[in-house]
C-alpha cells in the first residue's frame, strides 16, 4: 500500500514539474532550470520505478500464498466429499478448477486489486492537481462519466457470460483427454481415433469461440472508453483556449492541468479495462467457492470404537441412490458374530457392493441401522468406524510411489520389516525380489507400470499390514492368475481367521467354505446358509452355481 501510494504521488509530481519548468525555463529564463529540471524528471521516474516493482511483487507474494491457502482448502473438501458429490462432479470439472480457474480468480485479483489502489490513488492525486488549478475546467471534464459507466456495465455482462462458459468448457475438454489418455487401448483396438478427435475438436471450436467473443467485448470496450475520455478533454482544451486568450490562464497553468489532464487518462483506461477481468473473476471466483462450499462427509458420531470384537448387526437396512426410483437395498436384515466369514452373492445389480460400501459408510443408510458391537453406526465417529475395517476391492487403486509407500499407505510407525511380511503374506516378495530397486521400486501412475495380478496383491498386503477386525473383500482375486491366486487364497485364509470378514465374489468355488452365505437378488436377501445347505435347498444358490460350474465345465 506504501509503494502504491508512491507510484500515484510521483504521477501528480510530473504534471507540477511540467507546468513549472515551463513558467521558469520559458518566461522566467531560470537558468538552473537546464540543471535541476532533468535531474529532478530521472529522479521521479527512479523513485516511480522502485515503487511500482516492490508493490508488484509484494501483492504477488501475497497473492500466490493466498493461492496455496484456497487450493489447500480445495482439496481438502474434495477429499472429504460424500460419495453423491463423486458421482455428481466429473473429474475433469474438477482438475479445471485447481489447475485453471483458481490460478484466474487469484492472478485476476492480484492484478486488478494492484490496478485499483494504484490507479485510483494517482486519479485522486491527480485530480488533486486539476481543482486547484481550475476547477471548473475540472467539474466540465466529467460530463462523460455517464457514458463511461455505461461502456463498463455493457462489457462486464457479456464477459461474465462467455468467461463462465469457457470455464465450463476447460472441464469438459479435460474430461475428454483423460478418459482417451485412460482408455487408450480401448480407443487403439477399436479404432476410435477419428470418434476421439471428433470430441477434442468440438469442444475446442467451441473454447475458441468463446475466447474470441470474450476477447472482442474486452477489445470494444478500451477503445470505447479511451473515444468518450479523449472527448471530454477535447472539450476540456476549447475552453482552456478560450480562458487563456482572455487571459485568465497562464501558460504554465494550462500546461500544468493540460499533463495531469492526460495522465490521468491512463489509470482511468486501465480501471475501466478492469471490467472484463472483474466478470473473468468472478465467474472463475463462483465455480471455485462452490466447490469449497460443497457438502462433506456427515459425521455426528460421538462415540469411539475401543477394543472391537467385530460383532456387525443389520437392522432392517435399506438404501437408495440420489434420484433413483426404487432401493438398491432393501430390508437388509443380519447378525454377524465376531470372526464369522459372511459370503454375498448374486447376480450384477443385486446390491452386494452397496451392503459392502454401507459398512464404512461410503453410503449411508437412507433407512434401518447397522451396529458394531452394539453400538449404532450413527452414533460412531467416522475414523473410529474406519480405524477398524480394511478393503481389498476390485477397483485396485494405487498411487503413484513406490510397492512400499503403496502396502504401508495411511500408516505413519510402521516398520520395514512389516512390510516385507504383509509382502511376504501376499505372495509378492519374489515379484519383488526380482526388482532392482525391490521395494523402493516406483509403481507408475495408477500401478502402470505393474500387471493387474502384481496390483492385487499390493491391494492384498496393504490390507494384511492394517491388520483391522472387519475385512472387506470385494472381488479380492479376480485380476490373479490361476498360480497367484492359490497362493492369496491361503494368505486370505490366515488372514480371515479371527476377523469378521464380508466377501462379495462371482465365483462361487471361493467361497464354499464361509460361515454365511447371503444370496441377494434385487437388492433383498433370497437364502441364507452354508454352501451344502444352500446346494441341497436347490433355491436360487444352487441355480447360480449350477450356471457357474456348467460353464468352467464347458471351458
Amino acid at each position: 500500500m506504501l509503494a502504491m501510494i508512491v507510484t500515484a504521488s510521483t504521477s501528480s509530481l510530473i504534471a507540477l514539474l511540467v507546468g513549472r519548468l515551463t513558467d521558469q525555463g520559458f518566461y522566467e529564463k531560470d537558468a538552473n532550470a537546464i540543471w535541476w529540471a532533468p535531474a529532478a524528471l530521472l529522479a521521479i521516474a527512479l523513485v516511480h520505478g522502485l515503487s511500482t516493482f516492490t508493490s508488484s511483487y509484494l501483492l504477488q507474494k501475497v497473492s500466490q500464498s493466498v493461492l496455496f491457502n484456497m487450493r489447500m482448502q480445495m482439496f481438502e473438501s474434495m477429499i472429504h466429499w460424500p460419495a453423491e458429490v463423486y458421482q455428481r462432479r466429473g473429474s475433469g470439472s474438477v482438475l479445471s478448477k485447481f489447475v485453471n480457474e483458481a490460478g484466474v480468480a487469484l492472478s485476476t485479483a492480484a492484478e486488478m486489486f494492484s490496478t485499483i489502489i494504484r490507479d485510483s490513488l494517482q486519479i485522486v492525486a491527480l485530480s488533486a492537481v486539476l481543482l486547484y488549478h481550475n476547477w471548473q475546467l475540472s467539474l466540465l471534464s466529467i460530463v462523460v462519466a455517464p457514458v463511461v459507466a455505461f461502456i463498463i456495465r455493457w462489457v462486464g455482462k457479456r464477459t461474465k457470460k462467455y468467461s463462465r462458459g469457457f470455464q465450463n468448457s476447460v472441464g469438459e475438454l479435460l474430461s475428454v483427454v483423460q478418459e482417451a489418455y485412460d482408455g487408450q487401448r480401448i480407443v487403439k483396438i477399436y479404432d476410435g481415433y477419428e470418434f476421439e478427435c471428433s470430441r477434442f475438436a468440438k469442444l475446442s471450436e467451441q473454447m475458441r469461440r468463446l475466447a474470441l467473443k470474450r476477447k472482442k467485448v474486452a477489445c470494444a470496450g478500451t477503445p470505447m472508453t479511451h473515444f468518450a475520455s479523449m472527448s471530454a478533454v477535447s472539450i476540456v482544451v476549447v475552453v482552456a483556449l478560450l480562458q487563456a486568450q482572455q487571459g485568465m490562464l497562464t501558460l504554465g497553468e494550462f500546461i500544468t492541468f493540460l499533463s495531469a489532464l492526460l495522465l490521468l487518462l491512463t489509470p482511468v483506461r486501465h480501471l475501466a479495462s478492469l471490467n472484463g477481468a472483474t466478470a473473468s473473476m468472478e465467474a472463475a471466483a463462483e465455480s471455485v467457492f462452490a466447490m469449497v462450499d460443497e457438502v462433506v462427509e456427515e459425521d455426528k458420531g460421538t462415540k469411539e470404537l475401543a477394543n472391537v470384537r467385530g460383532d456387525v448387526r443389520f437392522d432392517h437396512v435399506c438404501h437408495r441412490y440420489q434420484d433413483s426410483e426404487k432401493n438398491s437395498v432393501t430390508d437388509f436384515t443380519l447378525t454377524v458374530k465376531a470372526g464369522e466369514t459372511i459370503a454375498l452373492v448374486g447376480a450384477s445389480g443385486a446390491g452386494k457392493t452397496t451392503v459392502i460400501n454401507m459398512i464404512p459408510r461410503f453410503w449411508t443408510p437412507t433407512a434401518g441401522e447397522i451396529y458394531f458391537d452394539g453400538v449404532a453406526q450413527s452414533e460412531i465417529k467416522l475414523k473410529s468406524l474406519r480405524d477398524q475395517i480394511a478393503l481389498v476391492s476390485q477397483d485396485i487403486v494405487l498411487f503413484d510411489d513406490t510397492i512400499a509407500a503403496n502396502i504401508a499407505y495411511g500408516r505413519t510407525n510402521v516398520t520395514r520389516a512389516e512390510i516385507e511380511a504383509a509382502a511376504e503374506a501376499a505372495y509378492l516378495m519374489p515379484f519383488i525380489k526380482s526388482l532392482p530397486k525391490g521395494l523402493d521400486t516406483p509403481v507408475g501412475e495408477a500401478g502402470s507400470k505393474l500387471s493387474g495380478g502384481q496390483k492385487q496383491r499390493i491391494s492384498i498386503a496393504r490390507a494384511l499390514l492394517k491388520n483391522a477386525p472387519i475385512l472387506l473383500l470385494d472381488e479380492a482375486t479376480s485380476a490373479l492368475d490361476t498360480e497367484s491366486e492359490k497362493y492369496i487364497q491361503k494368505s486370505l485364509e490366515e488372514l480371515m481367521k479371527g476377523r469378521t470378514t464380508f466377501v462379495v465374489a462371482h465365483r462361487l468355488s471361493t467361497i464354499e467354505g464361509a460361515d454365511k452365505i447371503v444370496v441377494m437378488k434385487d437388492g433383498c436377501i433370497q437364502e441364507i446358509g452354508r454352501h451344502e445347505d444352500l446346494l441341497a435347498a436347490n433355491g436360487l444358490y444352487a441355480h447360480l452355481y449350477t450356471i457357474q460350474f456348467s460353464k468352467h465345465a464347458n471351458a
